[in-house]
């Protein structure tokens, strides 16, 4: 019994020998860095105390970046980024009676956060399968609260109203792993991380007073608060 798991470690140490072997020889040696990266991703936002108070959701969001290698060859890069995310959302319908008739209207509170700045990142290119990477974001962040009103039979926009907008400083900071492929300009992109802001004044639904007889703005409560949010991001890369 013993002779046989020996046997199979001895076995499963050259299968993951050769396979690591293959993994390398399939790797572009890469001589020359493209300058250019630009990024698209989709992020999963899980709020942190203090905000997780009256946050009580997590969020999807996007990110889009675009960053220059500062140095022929080197693995420093810097450019600019945006990210969006929604934090809180109420919908409500309601008939509105007008000289043309009566209108079915879908009537929608949202709060968004928005933010666009400047990112710096360290990519060792080490032709590995797996590429680890450190990349942090100093920028603006944006609070923005709207009603939405629309046509919930044509889906025609009726109206739109800016109820709140806060600007803030915005940081944040990623782990990441790009997956190269053969085609070697087009990775895939796993990051962990978090997004931050100093204190700023934004309105969230309040869900336990939220009911039907007021719009639905009615139902958010201004609080004034730091934030942060764990970020979990996939996506794509592409250098040229």
């Amino acid at each position: 019994m013993r002779i046989q798991i020996v046997c199979l470690r001895i076995y499963i140490s050259i299968v993951c020998l050769l396979f690591s072997i293959g993994l390398c020889s399939a790797q572009t040696v890469i001589t020359a860095l493209p300058r250019w990266m630009v990024s698209g991703l989709v992020y999963y936002d899980i709020p942190q105390a203090p905000a997780k108070r009256f946050i009580d959701h997590n969020s999807w969001g996007y990110q889009f970046e675009a960053q220059y290698r500062l140095q022929y060859n080197k693995p420093f890069m810097a450019g600019i980024y945006y990210h969006e995310t929604g934090l809180s959302k109420y919908v409500l319908k309601y008939t509105q009676s007008s000289g043309g008739g009566d209108i079915n209207v879908r009537d929608k509170a949202n709060t968004r956060r928005l933010e666009a700045g400047f990112s710096a990142g360290f990519y060792p290119e080490i032709n590995w399968l797996l590429q680890p990477y450190i990349i942090g974001r100093a920028g603006l962040a944006i609070f923005q609260s709207s009603s939405i009103l629309t046509d919930d039979d044509t889906n025609e926009s009726i109206d739109r109203f800016s109820e709140s907008t806060t600007y803030v400083p915005g940081y944040g900071l990623d782990f990441g792993v790009h997956i190269v492929p053969v085609i070697w300009y087009i990775r895939g992109d796993v990051r962990i991380g978090f997004s931050g802001n100093t204190s700023a004044d934004y309105l969230i639904l309040d869900k336990k007073n939220a009911g039907t007889t007021e719009y639905p703005i009615d139902y958010f409560v201004q609080h004034t608060t730091a934030g942060k949010w764990l970020k979990i991001s996939v996506g794509i890369s592409y250098l040229f």
